[in-house]
């Protein structure tokens, strides 16, 4: 059963890639003489080929992710590229998670690996890019809290330095990095483009949801609106902003020792399987091969993500 599975697995992938080699084959053929055809200048033709110009594994990449392009992705996993600065496309996202989970699942199947895991095999495969755009994400907006405080007060020093409000976001689209950065310089070129500023910043707290950096918009809107010292209200935002990531860290670090608990309670149960299933199966099989193993499996598991959300729960305090 197990050499009949590979060899389906192995037939679809081989199959899969053939049918979008000759594809992108015949594809870049039909290019090359349509450029032919209506570009004159041969160093037209060589910009456009250089610009065609990908790798292999690329270019097969984005010859798979065409295949998803005409299903609709909810809003959640569009929303999660965004804030999570991938230059991603949801069909590529998809076609990434669809690689990891057939390349997981097709290593399981050569090391030996039972029938029945491949498919815990192929979800995990599956979920593995989604957790890493996540935790890309968690670390971007992280990023915020610090990049804040510097860009309020670079802001607050070249508004009384005689920059405009609008000055002062351009000089901090060019000083600092991703996220703020990159961001700030959009709102910039929105602004230009005559799109009202409250707009822009609606938008911006969409692409960035920050409680810092949502409070730190909504003061700037009602500050401009009402009229006052621009510059000793970003001043005030600051030390505001400081203050709070201070308690934070300082809370961060008073919890360290219950998140380090968390993770550590948690996957000891699940180390301790896998090393008895690799150094000795025949002690381990009757967890897998009998109705009561796998009851006892359930109930283990349950109660471990039970433990861990009650730490979690513990650990977690709001400022």
């Amino acid at each position: 059963m197990k050499i009949i599975l590979t060899l389906i697995i192995v037939f679809i992938v081989v199959t899969l890639g053939v049918f979008l080699f000759l594809k992108g084959y015949f594809q870049k053929r039909r290019m090359d003489n349509r450029m032919k055809d209506f570009l004159q200048s041969p160093l037209a033709i060589e910009i456009v080929k250089e610009e065609m110009k990908l790798s292999i594994f690329k270019r097969f990449f984005l010859k798979v992710s065409t295949i998803f392009e005409n299903l609709q992705f909810s809003e959640t996993t569009k929303r999660l590229l965004v804030e999570s600065g991938s230059g991603l496309k949801p069909a590529e996202f998809l076609a990434l998670r669809m690689f990891t989970s057939a390349g997981i699942t097709i290593l399981s199947a050569f090391l030996g690996i039972s029938w029945y895991l491949l498919i815990p095999a192929f979800l995990i495969g599956f979920m593995i890019p989604k957790k890493m755009v996540q935790r890309k994400r968690k670390k971007r907006l992280e990023r915020i809290n610090y990049q804040l405080i510097e860009v309020l007060g670079m802001m607050a020093n070249s508004m009384r330095a005689g920059f405009s409000f609008m000055q002062a976001m351009q000089l901090v689209g060019k000083e600092i990095p991703d996220p703020l950065g990159p961001e700030f310089e959009r709102v910039v070129r929105q602004t230009g483009l005559g799109i009202p500023i409250e707009d822009v910043f609606e938008e911006l707290v969409e692409r960035l949801p920050n409680n810092e950096l949502e409070v730190a918009v909504r003061a700037i809107l009602a500050q401009r609106k009402s009229g006052g010292n621009l510059a000793q209200l970003l001043e005030t935002m600051e030390d505001t902003i400081r203050g709070r990531i201070r308690i934070l860290e300082e809370l961060r670090t008073l919890t360290a020792q219950g998140r380090l608990s968390t993770w550590i309670i948690t996957l000891l149960p699940v180390a301790l399987a896998f090393y008895l299933a690799l150094v000795n199966w025949d002690y381990f099989a009757p967890m897998v091969q009998e109705p009561l193993g796998w009851v006892l499996i359930f109930a283990g598991a349950a109660a471990n993500v039970i433990g861990w959300l009650f730490i979690r729960k513990i650990i977690r305090i709001e400022v």
